[in-house]
């Protein structure tokens, strides 16, 4: 078994690499298309995705306060309050890489205290820094699956 440190560094890289596999997905669709089409149809289009992405980011709540309750945000509703689908793609994704490099700051300055640091999360319960981490990389991975799903439903749906 490989060392926690390791693994970490991994999933570190991971959360690097995000945000460029984004931006080559970007950069090759219209923008009308990131506004027009959606998921499974009736779901969320590329540009609420990249909004989902900037307003996920919150783990500096678990180094700043002892025990925190994580918020479990309900994403649809999120979507229609900040009228996602009506924000300008270039901002909101050089807002997201911002804030991804600043959390990439933020992790790699962690102690191995830091880690283990225990927070509440409203359906998983004890949820560690570490925790976090992983979640952050598998909801990128979930939602970079779901951009392509859209994008490859304009070309056979």
């Amino acid at each position: 078994m490989q060392p926690m440190t390791v693994i970490r560094n991994w999933q570190l890289d991971q959360l690097r690499r995000s945000p460029i596999i984004l931006g080559h997905i970007l950069e090759t669709t219209p923008q009308e298309d990131t506004i027009t089409f959606r998921d499974g149809g009736d779901g969320w289009t590329v540009l609420e995705v990249v909004c989902h992405l900037h307003d996920f980011e919150r783990a500096r709540l678990t180094i700043e306060k002892d025990f925190p309750d994580l918020p479990d945000l309900d994403a649809d509703q999120a979507v229609i309050d900040g009228n996602y689908n009506a924000q300008n793609l270039d901002a909101m994704y050089a807002e997201w890489r911002t804030r991804r490099d600043v959390l990439l700051a933020f992790y790699t300055a962690r102690s191995e205290e830091d880690w283990e640091r225990p927070a509440t999360h409203t359906r998983r319960g004890r949820f560690t820094l570490h925790d976090q981490l992983f979640l952050t990389v598998w909801h990128d991975n979930n939602h970079l699956d779901q951009i392509v799903k859209i994008l490859d439903g304009r070309i056979t749906g």
